[in-house]
C-alpha cells in the first residue's frame, strides 16, 4: 500500500501525537509499505521513512501537487491547516486521525471547572459556557479565535468519503455527540513500542513523570503530592517541556523540593524509555479527560506500576488493582496517599508490574498496525463506492 501521512512536524517531540506520526511512518515502512510523511514546520527531521516539506504551511495547491506527483493509495491527515487542505485531500481515499478534542471542543479539553466531562456539542452557546463553566480562556478574543478554529475543523462532516480515526471510545463518543456518522468512525487504539533491552537497573523510590508542562496535565498536583509523602525514600524526575515549566519550577522551590525533584526537559524517545526502565513508579496526575493517554501503555510495555487519575480515554487502559492504582479524587492529598501506599508495599509494586506486562499485548505495535491498515482499506473501499 502507498500511504501519504501529513503532519505539522517530522520530529517525535512536543507531545505524543508527533511521536505517533513518526513511529507510524516507521512501522508502515518496516512492514513493506511505500510511505511518505509530508510536514509543515521548519524543524529538523527525525523519521525513518521518506519525507517531504510543505514549507508554506499547506497553502492551497501544495498538497494537491504532492498527491498528483506521488500518487498515494490513501492519505492520512494528522494535522489540518484549514478547510482548503480537507478539500484537496478529498480527491483521494483519506483518513483523518483525531488526536485531541479540538475537533469538537473550542476549549480543547471538553471539561467543566470541576474537571468533570462536558457533553455539550460544539455551537455558539459554547462562547457563553466558556465563562459560565470555566472551560474557556480569559480573553474573549481568544475564545472566539479558538471557536472559529473548531468550527472550521467541523467541516470534515461535509466530506462523507473521509474516514475518521480515533484512539478511544471516549473520542468516538465526542464525535457522535457532535453529529458525526458512526459508520465513518474507526477506533484505532494506540500502542507503546516494544522496549529495547537497556541493561539499566531499577532505582528504588524513583518516581517518573513524563508530560507536557501545561496545567491540564496536573504536574502541579504531583508536586504538591510528593511534598506530603511520609516515605522518605523517593525522588521525582519530570521529563517534558511547555509554557508552564517556569511556574512549576518555582512551585518546586517554594515547596522545598529542589533537591528531590529534577526537571530534565524534553528528551528523545530512547531516553524516555531508559527512564521507564530506571523508575519504580510512573505518575499520571492528568486532570483533563485524556483522548487516550500514551503514558499508561508505555508504563505497561516496560512493566512499571502506575499511580494517578483516570478519566476519558485513560479509562480504557487503566487496570486499577491489576497494573495500576487509580486515585479517585484529583487532589494532592489523595495522590500522596496512593504513592505512599505503594512505596511502603514493594511486593504490591511487583504484583502491579507483572500485571502491566500481562496487559501490554493489547497495545503492541502489531495490533495497532493491523487495525490501522484495516481502516485504510475501508477508506479505499468507501472512496471507490462513492465514485460509482
Amino acid at each position: 500500500m502507498r500511504v501519504l501521512l501529513v503532519n505539522h512536524s517530522a520530529r517525535p517531540f512536543n507531545g505524543g501525537a508527533n511521536r505517533v506520526v513518526v513511529e507510524t511512518c516507521q512501522f508502515l515502512a518496516n512492514a513493506g509499505h511505500d510511505v511518505m510523511l509530508a510536514y509543515f514546520d521548519e524543524g529538523p527531521v527525525a523519521v525513518g521513512c521518506p519525507v517531504r516539506s510543505l514549507p508554506n504551511g499547506g497553502r492551497p495547491g501544495e498538497l494537491r501537487a504532492l498527491i498528483q506527483e506521488w500518487k498515494p493509495d490513501v492519505l492520512q491527515l494528522h494535522s489540518v491547516q484549514g478547510e482548503s487542505l480537507l478539500q484537496e485531500a478529498a480527491t483521494i481515499p483519506t483518513t483523518v486521525f483525531l488526536h485531541d478534542q479540538t475537533w469538537f471542543c473550542a476549549a480543547g479539553d471538553r471539561m467543566k471547572r470541576d474537571f468533570s466531562p462536558c457533553h455539550r456539542p460544539h455551537g455558539l452557546s459554547c462562547l457563553f459556557w466558556n465563562y459560565a463553566q470555566g472551560c474557556g480562556r480569559k480573553s474573549p478574543r481568544g475564545n472566539v479565535l479558538f471557536w472559529r478554529r473548531t468550527q472550521s475543523l467541523q467541516q470534515v462532516r461535509h466530506h462523507p468519503q473521509m474516514r475518521l480515526q480515533v484512539a478511544s471510545g471516549f473520542m468516538r463518543e465526542g464525535l457522535l455527540e457532535n453529529g458525526h456518522d458512526p459508520a465513518r468512525i474507526d477506533q484505532v487504539p494506540l500502542y507503546a513500542p516494544v522496549p529495547k533491552p537497556s541493561g539499566i537497573g531499577q532505582e528504588p523510590g524513583l518516581l517518573f513523570l513524563p508530560s507536557r508542562l501545561v496545567p491540564p496535565k496536573g504536574v502541579q498536583v504531583a508536586l504538591r503530592a510528593v511534598a506530603q509523602l511520609r516515605n522518605p525514600h523517593w525522588r521525582l524526575v519530570i521529563a517534558g517541556d511547555g509554557w508552564h515549566r517556569a511556574p512549576l519550577e518555582k512551585l518546586s522551590r517554594s515547596l522545598g523540593l529542589q533537591d528531590r525533584v529534577q526537571f530534565i526537559g524534553e528528551v528523545s524517545p530512547d531516553d524516555v524509555a531508559d527512564w521507564y526502565d530506571r523508575c519504580e513508579l510512573v505518575l499520571f496526575p492528568v486532570l483533563r479527560p485524556e483522548p487516550f493517554g500514551l503514558v499508561g501503555v508505555e508504563a505497561m510495555s516496560h512493566g512499571r506500576a502506575l499511580v494517578g487519575f483516570g478519566g476519558g480515554g485513560a479509562d480504557e487502559w487503566f487496570r486499577d488493582g491489576e497494573a495500576a492504582v487509580r486515585v479517585s479524587e484529583r487532589t494532592p492529598e489523595a495522590l500522596a496517599a496512593g504513592i505512599d501506599g505503594l512505596l511502603s508495599d514493594r511486593p504490591r509494586i511487583q504484583q502491579l508490574a507483572a500485571g502491566a506486562r500481562r496487559h501490554y499485548p493489547r497495545f503492541h505495535p502489531d495490533a495497532y498496525l493491523t487495525r490501522l491498515l484495516a481502516s485504510f482499506e475501508r477508506a479505499i473501499r468507501d472512496f471507490r463506492d462513492a465514485r460509482r
